[in-house]
């Protein structure tokens, strides 16, 4: 089951000619509740228990490359700057098959309040058929990704 509001991007489209794009949704994390009402904050980052994972729900179908980059804000409305925390090298369009995850790192515990994915496009992207889902995801991550290496 997947929380709405712990999804960024939702088999969001990716057409742009290298330039970024901005993931559908902001996350606040300071808004986060557990089923309870508890905000989530105090068991996240500074637990390590706080996953961002993006990975490719259609593979491009044009352009050549994505880069993946988490900013951060902290307050809504805010100026969003890097965290760091990303694929800085584009990764090519032939690796982005279907089901393969471009980034599932734990979030660092100085991130600020409001998250936000921005996509960096390597080439011509318009009319592409590529899409990507990114959210982050609580717990212990069974699965260690490294991020991709050009």
């Amino acid at each position: 089951m997947i929380d709405k509001k712990l999804v960024f991007s939702d088999a969001q489209s990716i057409v742009a000619n290298a330039t970024t794009v901005n993931s559908e949704n902001d996350i606040d994390l300071g808004a986060l509740t557990d089923d309870r009402g508890v905000a989530l904050k105090q068991f996240g980052p500074e637990s390590g228990k706080i996953n961002l994972v993006v990975s490719v729900a259609d593979q491009p179908t044009a352009g050549t490359g994505i880069a993946v980059a988490l900013h951060d804000c902290a307050t809504d409305g805010g100026t969003f700057k890097p965290t760091g925390i990303g694929v800085a090298a584009a990764i090519p369009n032939a690796t982005l098959v279907v089901g393969y995850t471009m980034l599932n790192v734990a979030l660092k515990p100085d991130v600020m309040r409001v998250l936000r994915i921005v996509y960096t496009t390597t080439g011509n992207h318009t009319g592409s058929a590529g899409k990507i889902n990114a959210g982050l995801v609580f717990g212990a991550m069974s699965e260690d990704v490294t991020p991709y290496r050009a």
